[in-house]
């Protein structure tokens, strides 16, 4: 048996969170004591009244009632000791309006408030509206008929909506809103399926934004006169296409139009047998960035490309909605339901989660402010709007086993408070999972904001934000992603990030990592330990990779990892105060990617100058890469010479004095590798979009003296306890070399605790899916291998 040597390197300064009850900062007092309940109301939506004295055999009728009737509790007695617990019973209950829980509803220490399901997985909280499925008929029609596809005919059914006011839930021209069928999420009709066709030739780039000059306006256009790029798929192309497009005009192409990291959405103009022509101008243009792989895009919104179940499609100028029914469904006992919000922006599915480009507010399912010692467990919450659950302030708020999906928007918002956070619960069908934030920048007062034992997977937001995390001390922990384009995205101060699990995320994104951040200095301390990155795949030109703090970013604490298959490597980062140490990396092109940077004396002080010239003058105060402005403004004005930051982050004065434009005070020691092409990957050019192109090489020597910077060591497969089943464990005998700290691999993970009472089977799932990938091939683009990696909706398993 063979096993890597001792390394003969020296003992090193083993930091806070290199010891294992470095989690206490965060885990201590994290959820408020279990206490029995003093008194309970029952609610049933079946045979429940609000006039009822809210008992099991005289339950109230809706949470409004259950809530008030806590509030008239508290105003005449006050809480009971144990608080009160208010049992949903089985059923399904309609939520026309949002549930508004407010300091008036808030619970002590002593005394908690808890809304519960009786049993989970039979309370369902649904938003949207209904309709009545009886009304559905098998498409007959003969002009109705000859629009669809031949796959489609005698299995779509259809309904005209003209006379039911609903439109506003399908606005069209981009945003179509969503449909879930008995609990389960349907796909709007697109060409392909999953996945993407590819672009076999570009007649014009076409007009766009991206160099326009100050004052300067994009090139008009009109339906009537389009003006964007064309292009010509190299799949065949159905002339009911075009035909449905000269009818409807409504029609969408997504995809990857210049490069793997840009997704876009963007309306086609005309349809000219195989030729698209997009309406207007884009950012890039269509170009064939990189040679070797062609651009990725596919058709959205088509109706003659409805032909499997659980596909569906409105026709916004017809008033009539048609969908291919999932196994199961029965007319009038069947649901189906119209996600969003009635008169509002209901889907903004192509920007960012709370984009201010929206200005429409957050509405949510049920909304708590300013609320304390208040719990929500054992729902299914779904269908709903923009947001299905907000907390904001107060302190020791708990979301705990629920199961939250089927959303046209994010499933729970965290702002501000204590303690607050989500536990035990699973997300999926949503466009993003949750954001939390919470803590004081300038006082550093930690939030201690959370989420842990969580399931994060298939939503549909690509990049970063299906997770945001932003604010001082949240802990993020033993959460299982997986199966989605999206992943988490934070800047954070004091951010511990541990024992989570990461595979199959980011097979269609080039540029993309798991968690990233970047482009900050007060980023600091943030913790990524103990976490298992695996299975990641580049399906284009540019790096995917685990972890990130990109554009010079600083302060990022890469800890404990161990990475198996993660795309292109583990870590990525150029700036300063960044360590990568005590981590595992197997079968990657590199374990570290890294910039060619300023160190010399001369360069340094360019880079000053420039800093001071550029901003406010070529760009706009604050844009990226304005280090010094965007850190004053949340620590205060030279706040890294001032308390508490002079105090807890000395280091952060020593960088700025010495070099913060390279990896200055960087660690990159006493890791572990196998089978790793290019252990330290130094790019050459510059981090530009047009540098980033660059063939260029820098070297070792070019690293910054003021740093740590050791090539990993190699260690043989044999030093652990089942690859087939990713148990990363080390044997009994294995001694690491000196100073590794051997990692907690059988804490990574889903964990069984109170709010998840049975968690999947590690061995298990984990031996599927090395099965599952165990002889898929990396390199060179390969649409068959990327198109495997999308899941399978749930309804077609």
């Amino acid at each position: 048996m063979a096993f890597a040597q001792d390394s003969e390197t020296e003992d090193y300064k083993q930091q806070p969170h290199s010891f294992p009850e470095y989690s206490e900062n965060y885990t201590k007092n994290l959820f408020a004591p279990k206490v029995k309940p003093g008194k309970t109301f029952y609610v049933s939506v079946n045979n429940g009244n609000d006039k009822n004295k809210g008992t099991k055999k005289s339950p109230f009728k809706s949470i409004e009632a259950a809530r008030d009737a806590i509030r008239n509790l508290k105003a005449s007695s006050g809480l009971p000791k144990g608080g009160i617990h208010v049992i949903l019973l089985k059923g399904t209950y309609n939520i026309e309006s949002t549930i508004e829980f407010t300091s008036e509803d808030t619970g002590t220490s002593t005394s908690p408030i808890v809304y519960k399901g009786e049993k989970k997985g039979e309370v369902i909280l649904t938003g949207g509206v209904g309709i009545d499925t009886k009304r559905f008929q098998v498409v007959s029609d003969e002009v109705l008929l000859n629009r669809l596809h031949p796959k489609a005919k005698g299995n779509v059914i259809s309904v005209d909506l003209s006379k039911d006011n609903l439109a506003s839930y399908f606005p069209g021209d981009g945003k179509y809103g969503q449909i879930a069928l008995d609990g389960h999420m349907l796909q709007l009709a697109q060409w392909p399926n999953r996945g993407y066709h590819h672009i076999a030739k570009i007649h014009e780039r076409g007009p766009t934004t991206r160099w326009l000059k100050p004052g300067e306006k994009p090139m008009g256009y009109s339906k009537e006169n389009p003006t964007g790029g064309k292009f010509s798929f190299k799949e065949e192309l159905s002339p009911l296409v075009q035909a449905e497009f000269e009818r409807t005009g409504d029609m969408y192409a997504q995809g990857y139009f210049h490069n793997d990291w840009y997704f876009q959405h963007e309306p086609v103009g005309t349809v000219n047998e195989d030729v698209i022509q997009l309406l207007h101008h884009t950012r890039y243009g269509i170009v064939n960035k990189i040679k070797s792989i062609p651009r990725r895009v596919r058709l959205f919104n088509v109706l003659a490309e409805l032909d499997q179940p659980g596909e569906w499609y409105f026709d916004k100028k017809e008033q009539r909605l048609y969908v291919w029914p999932i196994k199961g469904f029965e007319p009038g006992k069947s649901t189906i339901r119209f996600i969003g919000t009635k008169n509002k922006s209901i889907n903004d599915s192509y920007a960012q989660p709370g984009d201010a480009k929206t200005k429409q507010p957050a509405l949510s399912l049920i909304a708590m402010e300013n609320t304390s010692y208040f719990t929500l467990s054992d729902f299914i919450i779904e269908n709903t709007g923009n947001l299905a659950i907000s907390i904001k302030g107060g302190e020791y708020n708990l979301l705990a086993s629920n199961i939250i999906r089927n959303g046209a928007g994010m499933g729970v918002k965290i702002k501000d408070g204590k303690y607050n956070g989500i536990t035990g619960c699973d997300f999926y069908a949503l466009y993003a999972a949750f954001s939390i934030s919470g803590g004081n920048y300038k006082t550093l007062e930690k939030s201690n904001n959370f989420a842990t034992n969580n399931i994060i997977r298939n939503c549909r937001y690509r990049g970063y934000g299906v997770i945001s995390l932003s604010g001082v001390g949240i802990y993020f922990a033993h959460n299982l992603l997986h199966s989605m384009n999206g992943a988490v995205v934070y800047n954070t101060t004091n951010l511990l990030m541990e024992y989570n699990e990461f595979y199959n995320i980011g097979y269609e994104m080039g540029d993309f990592n798991v968690a990233y951040c970047g482009a900050n200095w007060y980023t600091m301390n943030n913790v990524l330990r103990y976490n298992f990155v695996h299975h990641l795949i580049e399906p284009g030109g540019h790096p995917v990779a685990a972890f990130r703090n990109d554009d010079g970013g600083a302060g990022l604490k890469i800890y404990g990892n161990v990475f198996y298959r993660p795309g292109r490597g583990s870590s990525q980062f150029d700036g300063p105060l960044n360590d990568f140490q005590n981590n595992i990396t197997m079968d990657s092109y590199m374990a570290w990617w890294t910039l060619k940077k300023d160190t010399t004396k001369e360069a340094i002080q360019k880079k000053w100058d420039q800093l001071a010239s550029v901003y406010g003058h070529e760009l706009p105060k604050g844009d990226k890469g304005d280090f010094i402005y965007i850190m004053e403004q949340l620590i205060g004005g030279k706040g890294w010479l001032k308390s508490p930051w002079k105090d807890t982050f000395p280091e952060l004065k020593a960088m700025i004095e010495t070099n913060p434009w390279a990896q200055t005070f960087g660690n990159v020691n006493l890791n572990y590798m196998n089978k790793v092409r290019n252990p330290f990957h130094i790019h050459g050019g510059s981090g530009t979009i047009e540098g980033m192109e660059s063939k260029k090489k820098g070297r070792f020597k070019d690293l910054p003296l003021e740093g740590s910077f050791e090539l990993p060591v190699e260690i043989d497969l044999d030093a652990f306890e089942d690859i087939s089943a990713l148990d990363f464990r080390f044997k009994k005998g294995f001694k690491p070399m000196k100073s590794f700290k051997p990692i907690p691999f059988e804490k990574i993970g889903l964990i069984k605790d109170d709010f998840r009472k049975k968690p999947l089977d590690k061995k298990v799932y984990r031996s599927q899916i090395y099965e599952r990938f165990k002889n898929e091939k990396g390199g060179r683009y390969n649409a068959k291998i990327v198109s495997a990696r999308y899941p399978l909706p749930d309804y077609l398993k």
